[in-house]
């Protein structure tokens, strides 16, 4: 990194709180870094923001309904060759070591310091991969993730709907909390229990809590 080069960051991230945050962090003239811009839907960001106005992309790791994977690989599509680092609160290690096997070059939780997000936007703008303290090695991270990976993973919506249903919670009673219709409801139920394999509700559940994902 060159002195007076100034990094440009674009945030995807549904939480204006952490956007403004960001804000506050840096002044370009001080730390080299500037928040470019912001957008709370990947999709939109992929289609609208041209690729020249920014040089790295942080992407949270859960939007509302949208699954980590998909938004990963439709940046990548979209912008190849922009590192992306992922900034969230999910810290299983599950989910650290599939986002940077599949290319994101960095991987932070939401209440890292101001000093180790700084170093580490620097890192990933030299063309390194940083991958979180406690894992001192990327081979030793998929060691470590073997053993907790699942079979399946569940959006947040997903599991919020099936937590509710093992609960005993009403499908219109969960339809209404959610804002939502019962038939979207019995959509999502029918799409998991295809995806595990099974035909009720009570076997969706039991197979769920034998995987440890409720």
């Amino acid at each position: 990194m060159d002195p007076g080069d100034v990094i440009r960051l674009y945030v995807l991230e549904d939480h204006p709180i952490v956007v403004d945050g960001l804000k506050k962090w840096f002044m370009h003239r001080r730390d080299n870094i500037r928040i470019e811009g912001w957008c709370n839907d990947p999709a939109v960001f992929a289609q609208t923001v041209p690729g020249d106005t920014f040089d790295i992309i942080i992407l949270d790791l859960w939007f509302p309904d949208l699954d980590p994977l998909e938004n990963l690989y439709l940046i990548q599509k979209q912008f190849p060759g922009k590192p992306v680092v992922i900034l969230t609160n999910e810290q299983s290690i599950y989910w650290i070591n599939l986002m940077i096997g599949k290319g994101a070059r960095a991987y932070l939780k939401k209440d890292v310091d101001r000093k180790e997000f700084k170093a580490t936007i620097e890192k990933v703008y030299r063309g390194m991969t940083v991958i979180p303290g406690f894992i001192t090695d990327i081979h030793e991270a998929g060691k470590l993730a073997g053993s907790f990976i699942p079979k399946h993973v569940l959006l947040p919506s997903e599991r919020s709907i099936v937590m509710q249903l093992s609960r005993g919670v009403m499908l219109k009673d969960i339809a209404r909390k959610r804002c939502t219709t019962i038939s979207n409801i019995e959509k999502t139920l029918k799409h998991l229990r295809k995806k595990l394999g099974v035909k009720t509700n009570p076997e969706l559940i039991r197979v769920l809590i034998e995987e440890k994902l409720l």
